[in-house]
């Protein structure tokens, strides 16, 4: 619950930043927001589909790209051979990115549904009215890519307010990769 919690408050920035596991991850949460019944696939060997998802009798199969570059046909084709392994009657590529003009032009072709870039931020704002918490997230994102600093005698875990051991705290600001430059305790460590 913490992730997903954690996901959803994500903007665009640091969708740009996520790999292809945590970006997956990151659409569940999204969709589900957005009102839909979600099933991610296995992360190897998902014939193209990273989620399933239900809504209003719809079931869609998603294929995620989260890219720096635009996304060409094989997303498409994927997405059209999911579809059929998994009985959906939709398909849908959602991209960080853009999409090449071939690739528009063969899911239009196939009945895909695109969305790149502007779409993705179009449902991200949604969310953002729908959860006014989500909102001061993402109003203020440059205070989410700005690691949380301590001074003496405040080094708290940033989730339950424990105070921390200088040992944990340096751990955690080691690894700043993994903890965003934030401080944890040791419990919700585990849980990073």
């Amino acid at each position: 619950i913490w992730e997903k919690q954690r996901l959803i408050k994500s903007g665009i920035t640091e969708i740009d930043r996520m790999d292809g596991l945590t970006f997956e991850k990151y659409l569940e949460t999204l969709f589900e927001n957005l009102g839909y019944k979600v099933e991610r696939t296995q992360y190897i060997g998902d014939y193209g589909a990273d989620l399933i998802t239900r809504k209003d009798g719809v079931k869609t199969v998603i294929q995620a790209k989260r890219y720096k570059r635009k996304v060409d046909i094989k997303a498409i084709q994927e997405a059209v051979a999911a579809k059929g392994k998994y009985g959906c009657s939709g398909a849908m590529v959602v991209t960080n990115s853009f999409f090449t003009k071939p690739a528009i032009e063969l899911a239009k072709a196939n009945k895909v549904d695109l969305w790149d870039r502007d779409k993705l931020v179009k449902a991200l704002l949604s969310i953002k009215k729908q959860n006014s918490d989500m909102e001061q997230q993402l109003e203020s994102a440059a205070t989410l890519e700005q690691p949380v600093t301590t001074t003496a005698g405040n080094d708290v875990c940033i989730l339950c307010g424990r105070p921390v051991s200088e040992k944990v705290k340096q751990y955690c600001l080691s690894n700043s990769q993994r903890f965003d430059g934030k401080i944890y305790c040791y419990d919700h460590q585990k849980q990073k």
